[in-house]
């Protein structure tokens, strides 16, 4: 059982957090994170970090807040799916597609994280193309200035 003193500043955070004071809620889910006893309360406080950051814009913090939830519980599909929107913004295409391929394999029928991973393989391929092309005009360039 949570003691008064952590769900007083669960509480907090969450009147902090649906007032749109983000940093603030952030104090006090962090500040309840140091006396939480059990796995669940510390999987509810770092995805609701995860969701401070992520309204903050901090991409990469909301991120590793997904990875720490994923430590207590692999199969949390609320933190793969968090954890790779976030690294679709922060552009770091692999390891999304990384997580989408975790959820399927946890729900292979889902529309979702099949729709997300079609989506997620385009941007691969463009941002492969796209490498593929610069590539290929520094190669002519460096050819023209050899010559």
């Amino acid at each position: 059982m949570a003691s008064s003193a952590t769900i007083n500043k669960i509480e907090r955070a969450h009147q902090m957090y649906r007032e749109g004071r983000y940093a603030e809620a952030l104090g006090f889910y962090t500040d309840a994170l140091s006396l939480a006893k059990t796995k669940s309360q510390k999987i509810a406080l770092h995805s609701n970090r995860a969701a401070c950051f992520l309204k903050l814009h901090d991409f990469k913090k909301a991120a590793d807040e997904c990875t720490l939830v994923l430590e207590l519980d692999q199969k949390h599909t609320g933190a793969l799916m968090l954890r790779a929107q976030t690294l679709v913004t922060l552009k770091e295409y692999h390891s999304a597609l990384f997580d989408v391929n975790r959820l399927i394999e946890l729900n292979p029928s889902s529309e979702v994280y099949q729709n997300l991973h079609a989506r997620l393989k385009t941007q691969l391929e463009s941002h492969l193309l796209q490498y593929l092309k610069m590539k290929q005009s520094l190669k002519k360039m460096m050819m023209k200035m050899m010559t």
